[in-house]
């Protein structure tokens, strides 16, 4: 199967806690991210084609890093985000934290 994604993701286990369309906030993990989105692992995923608000708990780093995107898909387990706005300089120290060149 062809790789579609224009970035590489890298492996994290991030706490997150976002909010979409029900205004209210819900619980996640982070389980892999890249410069272009992430997938969350949540019991509560939202629709296709809604936007949330998260924010990644990011322990090492000593910050809560911010990402707004938009749910590209989403499965019983979770949903894949597609970032439309996020901290740059929060997410580059994720990813580089985690073992991956920025």
């Amino acid at each position: 199967m062809e790789e579609k994604r224009a970035h590489e993701r890298t492996s994290v286990d991030l706490k997150v806690i976002y909010m979409g369309d029900s205004m209210s906030y819900s619980r996640g993990r982070v389980n892999n991210i890249s410069k272009g989105g992430m997938f969350i692992q949540t019991d509560l995923p939202q629709d296709h084609g809604t936007y949330i608000l998260a924010s990644l708990d990011v322990d090492n780093l000593g910050k809560i890093v911010w990402a707004q995107g938009r749910v590209i898909r989403a499965t019983n387990h979770g949903m894949a985000i597609e970032f439309t706005r996020i901290d740059e300089r929060g997410i580059d120290a994720i990813i580089a934290n985690w073992g991956m060149p920025v």
